[in-house]
C-alpha cells in the first residue's frame, strides 16, 4: 500500500489549540468609601485591581499558544517518529490544566488513528497515546461525563485496536476514580466507586499488573469516601500489600510511605462528632509508630514518616478533642515530637501550617483560646525569625479567634477585637494573607454576643454593617449570611439593651426583605426566629409599654414561623415562647391559660420534650402544670 505523508508539525498545532480573538475590557470606578474605614478602602480597592488583572490575564491567554514548545531533543524525536510527536504533544496539553483539555486530546486521538486508517501514516497511535488521553481526563478538571466511564470507553477501544492496557493504563483509570470520589455526583454513592476500584485492584492482582502505585490509589480512594469503615478497609489493604510483600519480596508491590499516610488519613477524616473518633485517633497513632520502627530498623526505608504522616495525627487526634480533652494534649505532644526531631537534623518532619492550625484547632474545641493564642504568638516570632513557611495566615487568626468565640466572656470578646484590627492593620499595610473573612467576623461577633460587655451588641451590628458595605463594593466573599445575621441578633438578646426586641426585630425585617428580592444568603431559619423571641423574652427591663412591645416582637415572631415554607419551629421555639408568657405576661390566669395553649400545640406538632415541659413549669402555676403534664402523659400511653 503506497502511504501518502503529511507533515504533523503542521497538524498537530491546529489540534492541540484553539486560539479565540482578543478582546479588551473596561473598569468602572468605584463608589467612594466611607471616610476613614481604611480596611474597607482597602478591601474595595483589592477587588478593582483583581478584576482588572484577571482581565488582563485573559487577554494575555488569548494571544498566547496552549502548548508548550519541543525542546531540540524532543524535536528529533518527532522528526523520526511522527508517533513520538504525537505522545509529547498529548502529553503536553494532558498536564496543561484546560477545561477541555481531555477532550481535545481524545479529539486529536482519533484523527490520528483516522488518518492512519487512510493511509496517511504507518504507525497508529500505541498505549502510550491512550495513556496520555486517559492521563489527561485523571488531572484535567471534572468532565461532563465521569472521568472513568471515558477512560474505560477508551481501553475498551484500545483492545478493539489490538492494544493490551498496561499497568499504568489502569493505574490511571483507578486515579480518575479516585478524583471522582470528591466530586459532587459521586458523594451520594461512593460505596459503589469503592467496590469498583477494589475489584479493578484485584484484577491487577490476579494479572500481576498492580503495583505499589496501584494500592496507594485505592487506599487514597477509600480513604476520601466517608464510609463508615473507610479506615479499617484501608488498614485491610495496607495489611494485604505488606503480607503479598513478605511472600514474594517484589519491590513492586512495596508498601512506602504514601501508602501508610493514606491509611492514616482515613482515620483522621473520622467527622469530629463520629462515635470512637478518640480511638480511631490512636489508632492512627500507633501506625505511625510502626512507621518508625520499620524505617529505624532497616526493614523497609521506604516508609519513613514525614511532615504529612505527623500532621494526620495531629489532626486525627485534633478532630477527637470535642469528644476526650486527652486528644488535645496528645496533638500538642506530637508537635512538640516533630519540632524536636527538625532541630535533631530530620528536615522531613518540620511542622508547617497546618500542623499547628490543627493543634490551635484542638484547643479551641475543648475552651482553652489561651493555649491556641500562645501557639499563634509561636508561630509570629518563628516567622519574625525569618522563616516564611510558618507565616501566621487568615485561617490560623480564625481559628484562634474561633477559639474565643467558644468559651465567650468579656476578656475573649476583648482580645478577639484586638486580634481583628491587628489583622485588618496587616491587611491595610499590604499583607494579603491575612485578609479577615466572613468566618472572621463572624468568630468576633459571636464572642461580642456571649461577653456581656457594655455596647457588645451594637458593636457586633457595626460589625455586621462593615461587611455589608465592603461586599455592596465587590469583595462577596465578604458578604454577611444568616448565621452572622443569626449572631447579631442573639448579641441583642443577650445584651442589657432596653431596646434589644426592637433591634433584633429590625435585623429579621432586613433578612426578610432581602429575602424577597432573592437573596437566600440572609433567609431567615429556626435559630433566627428563636433568637428573636429570646431577645423579646429577655426584655424585662423598660417601663410597660416597652415590655407590651416586646411581647407583640415575640408574638409576631412566633407565628411567622409556623407560616413560612423553608423552616419550621423547634422545640426550643417553643422554650423560648414559653419564656416570653413567664417574663411578660402579668396575670397568672392569663399566663396559665396562654402556656396551656402553647403547649397543646407543640404537642400536636410532635415537639414536647425535657425542656418544654421544664419550661412549663415554670411558666405555670403548679396546679395547672401538673394538670397538664399528667394529661399529656395519659395521652402518650393511650397512643403506644
Amino acid at each position: 500500500m503506497k502511504v501518502r505523508h503529511i507533515t504533523i508539525a503542521t497538524l498537530l498545532p491546529l489540534l492541540a489549540s484553539s486560539p479565540s480573538p482578543c478582546s479588551g475590557f473596561s473598569s468602572s470606578t468605584p463608589n467612594k468609601p466611607r471616610k476613614g474605614q481604611d480596611f474597607t478602602a482597602k478591601v474595595v480597592e483589592d477587588v478593582i485591581v483583581k478584576d482588572v488583572k484577571a482581565k488582563v490575564k485573559v487577554r494575555r491567554n488569548k494571544q498566547s499558544t496552549n502548548t508548550k514548545p519541543l525542546n531540540a531533543r524532543e524535536k528529533s524525536f518527532s522528526q523520526r517518529d511522527p508517533i513520538i510527536s504525537l505522545n509529547m504533544n498529548l502529553d503536553y496539553l494532558a498536564k496543561s490544566g484546560q477545561e477541555d483539555a481531555a477532550m481535545r486530546c481524545e479529539e486529536m486521538l482519533l484523527r490520528i488513528e483516522a488518518l492512519h486508517d487512510d493511509g496517511y501514516y504507518e504507525k497508529s497511535p500505541d498505549v502510550v497515546s491512550y495513556n496520555s488521553v486517559i492521563n489527561a481526563y485523571a488531572h484535567g478538571r471534572a468532565a461532563r461525563n465521569s472521568r472513568s466511564g471515558r477512560a474505560k470507553k477508551l481501553m475498551k477501544r484500545m483492545e478493539e485496536k489490538g492494544l493490551k492496557p498496561n499497568t499504568i493504563t489502569w493505574n490511571t483509570l483507578l486515579r480518575c476514580m479516585l478524583k471522582e470520589i470528591g466530586e459532587k455526583e459521586w458523594k451520594k454513592s461512593p460505596e459503589e466507586k469503592v467496590k469498583e476500584a477494589e475489584s479493578i485492584l484485584s484484577d491487577m492482582e490476579d494479572s500481576g499488573l498492580a503495583n505499589t502505585i496501584s494500592y496507594n490509589t485505592v487506599i487514597s480512594t477509600i480513604s476520601k469516601s466517608g464510609l463508615n469503615d473507610s479506615a479499617e478497609r484501608a488498614e485491610r489493604w495496607l495489611q494485604r500489600m505488606i503480607e503479598l510483600y513478605e511472600a514474594t519480596q517484589n519491590d513492586k508491590i512495596q508498601p512506602d510511605t504514601c501508602s501508610w499516610n493514606a491509611v492514616i488519613h482515613a482515620y483522621a477524616n473520622v467527622g469530629k462528632n463520629s462515635v470512637g473518633a478518640p480511638d480511631r485517633a490512636r489508632r492512627a497513632a500507633e501506625l505511625i509508630k510502626q512507621m518508625e520502627r520499620l524505617y529505624q530498623s532497616g526493614e523497609n526505608d521506604n516508609v519513613k514518616p514525614d511532615v504529612v504522616t505527623y500532621t494526620a495525627v495531629v489532626n486525627a487526634y485534633s478532630r477527637a478533642a470535642s469528644q476526650n480533652r486527652t486528644c488535645a494534649v496528645r496533638a500538642m505532644e506530637i508537635l512538640e515530637h516533630m519540632v524536636e526531631l527538625h532541630e535533631g537534623g530530620d528536615k522531613d518532619v518540620k511542622p508547617n501550617k497546618r500542623t499547628y492550625t490543627s493543634v490551635i484547632n484542638a484547643f479551641a474545641r475543648i475552651g482553652e483560646p489561651e493555649i491556641a493564642d500562645d501557639l499563634l504568638s509561636k508561630m509570629k516570632k518563628i516567622h519574625e525569625m525569618g522563616d516564611d513557611s510558618l507565616k501566621p495566615d487568615t485561617i490560623c487568626y480564625s481559628s484562634v479567634l474561633d477559639a474565643y468565640a467558644r468559651k465567650g466572656g468579656e476578656d475573649c470578646a476583648f482580645r478577639a477585637e484586638e486580634l481583628l484590627r491587628e489583622m485588618e492593620d496587616l491587611y491595610n499595610n499590604g499583607d494579603n494573607d491575612v485578609k479577615p473573612n466572613a468566618q472572621t467576623y463572624r468568630s468576633v461577633i459571636t464572642a461580642l454576643g456571649k461577653s456581656k460587655q457594655p455596647r457588645a451588641a451594637e458593636k457586633a451590628e457595626q460589625i455586621l454593617e462593615e461587611m455589608t458595605y465592603i461586599s455592596s463594593h465587590g469583595a462577596r466573599d465578604l458578604a454577611p449570611n444568616t448565621i452572622v445575621y443569626n449572631a447579631v441578633i442573639h448579641a441583642f438578646a443577650q445584651s442589657k439593651s432596653v431596646s434589644k426586641a426592637y433591634r433584633a426585630e429590625l435585623l429579621l425585617e432586613r433578612m426578610l426583605e432581602e429575602t424577597e428580592k432573592g437573596n437566600l444568603s440572609i433567609r431567615p431559619d429556626t435559630i433566627t426566629f428563636n433568637s428573636v423571641i429570646n431577645a423579646a423574652a429577655r426584655s424585662t427591663f423598660g417601663d410597660a409599654i416597652v415590655r407590651k412591645e416586646a411581647f407583640m416582637i415575640g408574638l409576631n415572631a412566633f407565628r411567622q414561623v409556623h407560616t413560612l415554607d423553608y423552616c419550621r419551629p423547634s422545640s426550643i421555639t417553643y422554650v423560648s415562647y414559653l419564656k416570653l408568657i413567664a417574663n411578660l405576661v402579668q396575670g397568672s390566669d392569663e399566663r396559665d391559660s396562654m402556656a396551656e395553649r402553647v403547649f397543646g400545640i407543640s404537642h400536636s406538632l410532635g415537639l414536647v420534650n425535657d425542656a418544654v415541659k421544664f419550661q412549663l413549669k415554670k411558666t405555670c402555676s403548679h396546679l395547672v402544670a401538673h394538670r397538664i403534664l399528667s394529661s399529656y402523659d395519659d395521652d402518650v400511653k393511650g397512643k403506644q
